[in-house]
C-alpha cells in the first residue's frame, strides 16, 4: 500500500534552500494576485539564483 503524505510532511523534509525557494516563490505568486498582466519569470529566476548560485 502506497503511503499518503501530508503536506507537512513534505515541508519537513525540504532542505532550509529548499524552504526558502518555495517562499519566494509563494511570496511572487502572492504579488501576482493583485497584477492582471505579470510576468513572474524574472523575478522567479532571480529569487532562485540568490538561493542557489
Amino acid at each position: 500500500m502506497i503511503e499518503e503524505r501530508t503536506e507537512k510532511m513534505v515541508l519537513e523534509e525540504l532542505s532550509n534552500e529548499e524552504r526558502a525557494l518555495l517562499k519566494r516563490v509563494l511570496e511572487i505568486e502572492r504579488a501576482k494576485l493583485h497584477l492582471t498582466a505579470y510576468e513572474a519569470t524574472d523575478d522567479l529566476l532571480v529569487a532562485v539564483k540568490e538561493i542557489i548560485p
